[in-house]
Parts: structure tokens; C-alpha cells; sequence
């Protein structure tokens, strides 16, 4: 082994006292080697692990002199990950990390793009204040660090060349509402998991998949995944000016017989909800009080018990442009009012095998016929996309012969509808070699009708 250099004893010896000597001296003294203590830095980041003995916190030393190298101007952008050392000893401590985010503000103050990444670790009001000093931030994200809802907003308010924020472990530490974000930030999405802890994401350009209800203005999107109490609920209200987009999954709700009604979201556009064969007046609550403005809605797991219909949807959302349904059964045939759906443009209704029902035997899945050609009702549909396992068929002879008097489907553009999915051939061939005979007749009479429609 080659004997150090004066120089490296000099900088190992730095390195070691960092904390006894005042650090805007030492930066000065060692701005003729910092390049290369900067170079030493990240090459112990890379190959620290092999030759680590894990007695002592050598994170922390290393993380200790970093205010020191990273202090430049020409820095424009910085990932703190690359700078998280795998090491046998101790974690990094949360106070040397801070320290390091507190040094930014003025050690790089021409920062564009910052990336802070890293485990069990926070920001608090002094680490903000140092964000908050680079002015020509453009794009700011913060995984799994803990930062409270008060500190992100006014990031957002005072970084005015900020176009994008993302940050996945965000404490609600505070009343708001939607007004407090920047006007600049046309889009937010927030995603709660765990209540009083969101996922945010903020940019100043609305994406293109949101266009078609944006109405070019502000559009936020929320996301509920476990909702455990009605209460959890009352958070999405705060935002409600521009609430565009909704999603909520009641399979969680300890208490949803409770709700007396859903909050009133007066710009609401989509929504997405799961009742997770559980009871649907989270639902109904939901759509009596919103679905006057919805025009596109996806429900799942919606049991035959609960006697939904298409025509109590279509009363509650006279607007809807589209309808999904998924591993849900409705209802009848009832046919809505025309003029319900004047608006719907696509229909989808698909079967999940993943929530089949076994009779007692436990041989042969449960499920009801579904009737849906009431739909086809509506005079701008262009498309329907049907994917279930048992059909209603009873009233083919009324629909074909509307569909060839050109009384419905006008606008029909696209049509798939599926006889033999996967889960019919593992589950039901048995009744399928029964009484398939009529059953396919019926599939293929109203399928080749409406394939006419869109031939012709």
C-alpha cells in the first residue's frame, strides 16, 4: 500500500474534525482541493460497502463535510441519493441530513432540478426555509422523507419558477383548502393511504389524459385507497373548487352505514369507485349529491342485493359521456330515459373471475345473467365493449329489430362483445354443453345486428 501524501492526511484529517472547526473557514482553505475531495466522496459511495469494518458511523462523517464540497453555483442539479452510502455501521442520524438540506439554500443557490431521496428521514421548518431559497427551482421531489403539508405549499408559493413538485410521505399538519396552492399549478393529484399522510404531485401543465375534462382550467384529482371512516371523506371537500376527479374505496369502511350524505363536490367530473361487494349506500350517497356534473364513471363490485339499476345511475348522472362497470351485477333490463343518456357516448361492462361466489358444493361459480341492451338506447353511443359470463338475451327479438329499422346504434363506432372469456371456459362448460345451442344462437343473432350497424 502506497504511504498517504501530506495532502491526503491533511484532508483525512478534515474530514475527522469536521465538527470542531468552523466551516465557512474551511471552506475557503480547501477550495483548491474540493473537486477532488468531492471525487473521493463519490467513490466511497460506490466501493464504502466492501471494505466497511461497521464500527464506526461513517455516514455521518461523510455527510458531515458535505456542506463543504457541494458549494458551487454551477450546481443546476443534485439527487441525494447518490450520495447515500451503504455501510455496516450506523444509518445516517436524521440531524446530519438535515444539516446538509439546510446548506443548500445558500451552497447551491442555482439549483433547477433537486431530488431528495432518502429513508426514515425529515424536513422541518429550517431544511424548508433552505428549499425555499433557491428561486430558480423548476422541478423539486422528496420520496420517502417526511415533510408536513404546510412546508410543500409554501414551497409552492414562493419558488415561483417551480413546474413540478412530487413528494410521498406528506403530513397534514394543518387546515387547508385548495386555494392554497400556487394558481401556477393547474394540476395536483393527491393520494391518501393512510390517513393524515397523502402522496402529492403537483405540475403547472395539465396532462393530456385530463384534457377532455379539464375545461382548461384547474383539475385535481383525489384519491382515497382505504378509507376506514366517514370522516376520512371531509378532506376532498377542502379541495372542492376544483376537484375534477374522485376515487374511493368503500371495501375498508368500518362505519358506512353512517353517512348520512357525501360531501358536495360542485366541479367533480370523474369518478371511480369501488364498493368492494360490500354495501353501496357510499354509492348512493356519492351520486345523489354529485352526479349531476359526473361525466365519466367506473363502479366496481357492486352485488345483485343491493337492486341498482342502470336507471337509478342514469337518474342520479344525467350527464355521464361514459359508463364502466366491472365485476358488478345490476338489476333488470329497465330501460333509463333517453334523454338520461343523451350524453353517453361509451359503455363497458366487464366480469372479474376474481369475485366469483361457489354454490355449497364449491364446484361451480354463482353469478346472474346481466341484461344491458337498454343501453343501446342511447343515441350518441359509439362504443360498447361487453365481457361477461352469463347474458340476458330474452328480449333479442325486440332489440335486432329495432337495431335494423336503424332505430338505435346511429353512431355506433366500435363493438366487442365476448361469448367463450377464460372463465367461461374453466367454469361453465358444463352449462354451456347443456344448453348452448340457444345461447350462442342468441349471442350471434345480436352480435351480427350490431356488427351490421357498423359495416353499413
Amino acid at each position: 500500500m502506497e504511504p498517504f501524501s501530506l495532502l491526503d492526511l491533511a484532508i483525512k484529517s478534515v474530514g475527522d474534525n469536521i465538527d470542531k472547526y468552523d466551516k465557512e473557514y474551511v471552506k475557503t482553505i480547501i477550495e483548491p482541493v474540493r473537486q477532488m475531495m468531492l471525487y473521493d466522496v463519490f467513490q466511497k459511495v460506490d466501493n464504502h460497502f466492501v471494505t466497511c469494518d461497521g464500527q464506526e458511523n461513517h455516514c455521518d462523517q461523510l455527510w458531515a463535510v458535505l456542506p463543504c464540497l457541494i458549494n458551487s453555483k454551477s450546481y443546476t442539479t443534485l439527487n441525494t441519493y447518490d450520495l447515500m452510502m451503504k455501510c455496516k455501521g450506523p444509518l445516517l442520524s436524521n440531524s446530519r441530513f438535515q444539516e446538509f438540506i439546510r446548506s443548500l439554500g445558500s451552497h447551491a443557490p442555482n439549483l433547477k432540478e433537486l431530488n431528495i431521496n432518502a429513508m426514515v428521514y425529515s424536513l422541518e421548518e429550517r431544511e424548508l426555509t433552505s428549499i425555499i431559497q433557491l428561486k430558480n427551482l423548476a422541478i423539486l421531489r422528496i420520496n420517502y422523507v417526511s415533510v408536513p403539508l404546510s412546508g410543500i405549499l409554501d414551497i409552492s408559493r414562493r419558488c415561483e419558477k417551480l413546474k413540478k413538485i412530487t413528494a410521498n410521505n406528506v403530513k397534514i399538519d394543518e387546515e387547508f383548502s385548495g386555494g392554497a396552492f400556487r394558481d401556477a399549478f393547474v394540476y395536483v393529484c393527491i393520494d391518501m393511504c393512510i390517513p393524515g399522510n397523502i402522496f402529492l404531485s403537483m405540475e403547472t401543465t395539465l396532462p393530456t389524459e385530463v384534457l377532455e375534462y379539464a375545461d382548461h382550467t384547474h383539475y385535481i384529482i383525489f384519491r382515497l385507497f382505504k378509507p376506514r371512516t366517514i370522516r376520512d371523506f371531509l378532506l376532498p371537500q377542502r379541495f372542492a373548487e376544483n376537484l375534477k376527479e374522485i376515487f374511493f374505496n368503500c371495501s375498508h369502511l368500518e362505519d358506512i352505514e353512517d353517512m348520512v350524505e357525501f360531501p358536495h363536490l360542485p366541479a367533480i367530473k370523474c369518478a371511480r369507485i369501488i364498493c368492494g361487494r360490500k354495501s353501496a349506500h357510499a354509492l348512493r350517497c356519492f351520486l345523489k349529491r354529485n352526479g349531476k356534473t359526473l361525466q365519466k364513471l367506473y363502479l366496481s363490485g357492486i352485488r345483485t342485493k343491493e337492486n341498482m339499476s342502470l336507471s337509478e345511475i342514469f337518474s342520479s348522472c344525467p350527464n355521464l359521456r361514459c359508463l364502466i362497470l366491472s365485476s358488478s351485477t345490476l338489476v333488470g333490463n329497465d330501460a333509463p330515459d333517453v334523454d338520461t343518456m343523451r350524453q353517453l357516448k361509451r359503455f363497458e361492462w366487464i366480469h372479474d373471475a376474481g369475485t366469483l361466489s361457489y354454490n355449497a358444493s364449491g364446484c361451480r361459480p354463482c353469478c346472474d345473467e346481466v341484461a344491458f341492451s337498454s343501453i343501446l338506447s342511447a343515441p350518441l353511443l359509439e362504443e360498447v365493449d361487453i365481457d361477461l359470463i352469463k347474458i340476458d338475451f330474452s328480449d333479442n327479438a325486440t332489440v335486432i329489430a329495432r337495431i335494423k329499422r336503424r332505430e338505435i346504434l346511429r353512431n355506433l363506432k366500435k363493438f366487442h362483445m365476448t361469448l367463450f372469456n377464460e372463465t367461461t371456459i374453466m367454469h361453465f362448460i358444463e352449462d354451456y354443453l347443456e344448453s348452448s345451442s340457444s345461447y350462442v344462437k342468441s349471442f350471434y343473432e345480436l352480435k351480427n345486428a350490431i356488427d351490421s350497424v357498423i359495416s353499413a
